[in-house]
């Protein structure tokens, strides 16, 4: 369980799309007041739905009663925010509009953090006036439930801001990972990308099925990596023969710049995924919920045993 926070503080979250709304449910769980604000008639009926059925599962009813929807900005007790954080679609020019808008209604201290997955921080947070009481807070989903959070420096970040965030990550009982230079995609984007991006082309090539490659993940290299992580288990393995390999094997990798063809052929034939029915796999809509009920679950489990035997040593 996380932490209760020691002196009650309240967050503003732009959107309540998944990514919001578990942001809340995080926050909320501690102790903290959630304003969220999201101008969708349908993503507030979503979102509202979700919550009173996520609580309940959770047993945090309390917790619950600390979020509040809203509309429009200006129902926002503006003032009282310690944080705000967005997490809208990633569209600079929608960022933009919303900074220009809230930095003026949000106290001299107040920290703005971009949830950014994919744009550079000091692209995101341009217009702000006290850029150095800005960040990137990029957290995994589902929110409340994953582990980790990238926490990135812009190019004008305090050191202040920086040590509040990660404090805060830290009572919030999350995992935060630290990124000194602002790149695109951060650190777990820019992984899965490169990963991806080798997926992908085994696929275009017909070099192995996507069911086989997720076998492969799963069933091999996806074990150890919660325990171990990826540059630990190299030492384990050894050094010489990841050297080796890596000269022989580096070569023969795809460095494409262009996405996957399959990959825009769906997109562009409207097969988006779980969304849509249809992606990669065939996807039946009336189990999707009971599988991510299920996956969220196993996600507890596993982290809930990570936590009582501790972290890896790092060496």
């Amino acid at each position: 369980m996380p932490k209760s926070s020691s002196a009650a503080r309240t967050v503003v979250i732009l959107g309540a799309g998944r990514m919001g709304a578990d942001i809340a449910i995080a926050f909320s769980r501690i102790g903290w007041k959630c304003e969220v604000t999201e101008p969708a008639p349908a993503v507030r009926k979503r979102a509202t739905s979700y919550w009173d059925k996520e609580f309940k599962r959770l047993k945090a009813g309390p917790a619950r009663r600390r979020i509040t929807l809203h509309e429009t900005h200006d129902s926002v007790p503006w003032k009282t925010a310690d944080l705000v954080i967005e997490a809208v679609f990633e569209d600079l020019e929608l960022k933009h509009r919303l900074w220009r808008d809230i930095e003026p209604r949000v106290r001299a201290d107040t920290i703005i953090a971009t949830n950014t997955s994919g744009l550079r921080v000091g692209d995101v947070v341009k217009p702000l006036k006290r850029p150095q009481r800005s960040a990137g807070l990029h957290f995994s989903v589902p929110a409340h439930v994953m582990l980790v959070v990238e926490v990135t420096r812009g190019p004008k970040t305090s050191d202040a801001t920086m040590k509040k965030l990660l404090g805060w990550m830290d009572a919030m009982g999350k995992v935060p990972v630290v990124l000194n230079r602002d790149v695109p995609g951060m650190l777990i984007n820019r992984i899965q990308h490169a990963m991806y991006r080798e997926i992908y082309h085994l696929i275009d090539s017909g070099i192995a099925r996507a069911e086989d490659i997720d076998l492969a993940v799963r069933f091999g290299f996806g074990f150890r990596y919660n325990i171990l992580g990826p540059v630990v288990s190299r030492d384990i393995h050894g050094l010489p023969i990841h050297l080796a390999t890596a000269k022989n094997l580096l070569p023969t990798l795809h460095n494409g710049r262009k996405p996957s063809a399959t990959l825009e052929k769906l997109v562009a034939q409207g097969h988006h995924g779980v969304t849509t029915g249809r992606g990669f796999y065939r996807w039946d809509p009336k189990t999707v919920d009971a599988r991510m009920t299920e996956f969220t679950r196993m996600l507890e489990s596993g982290i809930a045993r990570i936590k009582r035997r501790g972290q890896p040593t790092e060496f």
